[in-house]
């Protein structure tokens, strides 16, 4: 289960922004969004996922983005032009979202998301942290982008 973790499978913990760590049920990276990051912890959180997966050898994420707040600009360009190419480098390949309860940020993801081309990497869209888990560790499908 995603909420027993081993400490040192922590790879980013800042209170109040997010926590990032490694699930060894769903052989995932697990990021929980707590509210908004300034673009250092943004960018600090991501590449500790990129981390994450490169030490497990991964390929899945699993973000539940329910408590975060929109993206900016600045970083939405960061994540397309820097970050999902080393994430996609160090394996990633499947990734779930659990959707915010904020409609700006759920468009903001989907925006950012809508830029990853659909052969690189399968994502979905769910409402909840298990239907996410359920999806991210069901055999692959062909590949293509999912929006459920």
């Amino acid at each position: 289960m995603i909420n027993q973790r081993l400490e040192d499978d922590v790879f980013y913990d800042r209170p109040g922004v997010a926590v990032v760590t490694w699930d060894p049920d769903s052989l995932a990276v697990y990021i929980d969004w707590r509210s908004w990051a300034d673009a250092a912890e943004f960018e600090l959180l991501l590449d500790a996922g990129i981390r994450a997966l490169a030490e497990h050898d991964g390929s899945r994420c699993l973000a539940d983005c329910r408590n975060m707040k929109p993206v900016n600009p600045a970083d939405q360009d960061w994540v397309d032009l820097n970050w999902f190419p080393r994430a996609y480098a160090a394996g990633l390949r499947r990734m779930a979202l659990v959707v915010p309860y904020s409609g700006m940020s759920r468009m903001r993801i989907d925006e950012v998301l809508g830029q990853v081309p659909g052969s690189a990497l399968e994502v979905a869209y769910f409402g909840t942290v298990e239907s996410a888990t359920e999806w991210l560790t069901a055999p692959w499908s062909s590949g293509a982008e999912s929006r459920g």
